[in-house]
């Protein structure tokens, strides 16, 4: 009777285990951005971005620490004012509201404004985001550098 017990334990384990599968999502580039305003030095944008979520649950990203270039010059920190939920099963796009603390603001407007006739513009961003499953968390190491035609 114990052996039966402990076999059928066991086959629920690897039967919920089995279920729980976690497949990696897919984040395509930022389709478009509204810009929400800007108070004191923290400028407040909402990115939407396609995702590919194929699990069976949603996705948290609980924070964003991210550092912002834009042609070399530092930009500032990009974060997450609240947790973002990425829905389970989705094909589309997703909002992701951020917040970037611009370290100095006069020398950020001024890369801006020497932008503004520019073809395209090198972007980079270092830094790691929070994302939690189910139980399980993780941190995601973000290094990325594009080129992204204006």
């Amino acid at each position: 009777m114990k052996n039966k017990s402990v076999i059928l334990l066991i086959s629920v384990l690897i039967f919920f285990s089995g279920c729980n599968a976690y497949k990696s999502i897919e984040i395509g580039e930022i389709k478009d951005f509204k810009f929400k305003g800007l108070t004191d030095n923290i400028v407040t944008l909402d990115l939407n971005i396609p995702i590919k979520n194929l699990n069976a649950f949603n996705l948290k990203v609980k924070s964003m620490d991210l550092d912002i270039s834009v042609n070399g010059k530092y930009i500032g920190k990009m974060t997450n004012p609240s947790k973002i939920i990425i829905p389970k099963n989705l094909d589309g796009i997703q909002i992701f509201p951020v917040q970037i603390e611009v370290k100095n603001i006069l020398a950020s407007s001024m890369t801006f404004y020497k932008l503004k006739n520019a073809k395209n513009i090198e972007i980079q961003i270092e830094g790691k985001i929070k994302v939690k499953a189910l139980l399980h968390s993780k941190t995601i190491v973000v290094s990325e550098k594009r080129n992204v035609d204006i």
